[in-house]
């Protein structure tokens, strides 16, 4: 191996510790040609910094400018969290650094010397850094093969990229992240590592499995198209799902296959339907685990809505609840509602008008409705009796009061007490959760 680094970055950033020699600084030195140094010894090696910047000098042909590096002293060098809080200093430089000309500017980190305190703190601080870890060895020690190097025999035995070792972490932070309902920020998890790692094989795992978090990201804000497309890029990748549950890769695949069918279906429908509320209700479900109720129970007041709408359409012809005649009406109501219509013809049925038609026609549905005490009568003394006025009353209707469990738990209920009224039988079991939930992470990536 040469001492020059042709094929590295042309400007790079070298963060080494110092130990009781000064012969691998110089080496590193020389292997990496550094733009810029920044050396981390404790007190009692800190004059090893002089005596390495002269060799390389010397080697060189050319000095390193006072300009070119830092010194910054361990105070305790024994102490690991002293080393790791001094360490987390240099976060801001780094990144400054990388970002400064992309490819061009790169940052090497070399903790052979120092304590192991330093070398410690140097590795964990480093990790989350788009950088290369440097080792200097030898091809000869003292004590028979198990002593420090001797002078002379150093080289750089070791450059790797710590993400392609990491990469795996980075995936079991993603999947516990993903399995609590945080698809944007598992996904902003494996982005990171996908823009980070070097090798290939560990590039496109991840990406692999970002592009399945992006899939159900999509699907949980009703964007079908764009979950399909997604599902579609993980499944033509599967063996990296193998590689990555090599228990559940299979079982994955199968039930990636399976959601993507069911949200294309979704994207292809352009008016209610039963599968569409069961995405609702599901949608609702997940708002509620996050406790977020206000915004579940907005979902099952839109199911309430639609399960209306796609009886009225299949059973009795109404067809656009926005724009009813009377003629479409049971007789009782063609003369209640005869000056409804802002025209004197059509008119729009709310929520619980849906409900009544439905009732007047004799359906169970509407029977069902109001058997499950939804209605809200306002001429009565008690209009609050119905959960669907906590509704109502939400920051994301018409009000300021928040909607707690309570509620949502006497909606998603009566729900699907309706549900089952349906000629397709819609039960708890057809609607779980759990079925999102990625497999624990048995092992890291391929290497």
């Amino acid at each position: 191996m040469t001492d020059a680094n042709p094929q590295g970055p042309q400007h790079v950033l070298l963060i080494c510790t110092v130990g009781g020699t000064p012969e691998p600084l110089v080496k590193t030195l020389l292997h990496w040609r550094p733009a810029r140094v920044i050396f981390l010894p404790s007190e009692q090696t800190r004059s090893h910094v002089d005596v390495a910047l002269r060799a390389y000098a010397e080697t060189a042909g050319a000095p390193l400018s006072p300009g070119q590096y830092d010194v910054r002293t361990v105070l305790d060098a024994e102490d690991l969290l002293v080393c790791v809080r001094l360490f987390r200093d240099l976060d801001a430089e780094v990144h400054s650094w990388i970002i400064r000309q992309g490819g061009n500017y790169g940052v090497v980190v070399d903790f052979t010397a120092g304590t192991k305190c330093m070398s410690a703190a140097l590795a964990l601080v480093a990790r989350p850094w788009r950088c290369k870890f440097s080792y200097v060895g030898g091809e000869r020690r003292t004590k028979d093969g198990v002593g420090v190097v001797e002078t002379g025999a150093e080289r750089v035995v070791h450059s790797a990229n710590p993400w392609d070792g990491l990469g795996y972490q980075a995936i079991e932070d993603a999947v516990t992240v993903f399995n609590h309902g945080g698809y944007a920020a598992a996904a902003a998890l494996l982005d990171n590592a996908v823009r980070n790692v070097g090798k290939p094989e560990v590039r496109r795992e991840l990406a692999t499995l970002k592009a399945v978090v992006d899939a159900y990201a999509a699907w949980d804000r009703f964007d079908h198209d764009t979950a399909r497309q997604r599902f579609d890029d993980a499944l033509k990748n599967r063996n990296d799902l193998f590689s990555i549950f090599p228990n559940d890769g299979q079982a994955m695949a199968a039930r990636l296959e399976a959601h993507r069918d069911r949200v294309a279906a979704l994207a292809a429908q352009s008016e209610p339907t039963i599968a569409w509320i069961e995405d609702l209700v599901e949608n609702a479900h997940r708002r509620a685990a996050e406790h977020r109720f206000d915004d579940a129970v907005a979902r099952l007041y839109r199911a309430f809505e639609a399960l209306a709408q796609v009886r009225l359409r299949a059973e009795h012809g109404v067809t656009d609840t926005k724009k009813v005649s009377l003629e479409q009406l049971p007789a009782v109501l063609q003369s209640e509602w005869a000056n409804r219509g802002r025209d004197g013809r059509t008119f729009m049925l709310a929520l619980q008008d849906a409900y009544r038609v439905l009732k007047e026609f004799g359906d169970e549905l509407g029977t069902a409705f109001f058997a499950c005490g939804l209605a809200v009568d306002f001429s009565s003394p008690e209009p609050q009796k119905s959960p669907l006025v906590a509704r109502n009353q939400s920051i994301l209707a018409h009000g300021f009061k928040p909607v707690n469990s309570d509620v949502y738990k006497k909606l998603r209920e009566s729900l699907m007490k309706l549900l089952r009224t349906c000629p397709v039988n819609v039960g708890e079991s057809e609607l779980g959760a759990d079925d999102w939930r990625l497999p624990e992470v048995t092992q890291s990536p391929r290497n």
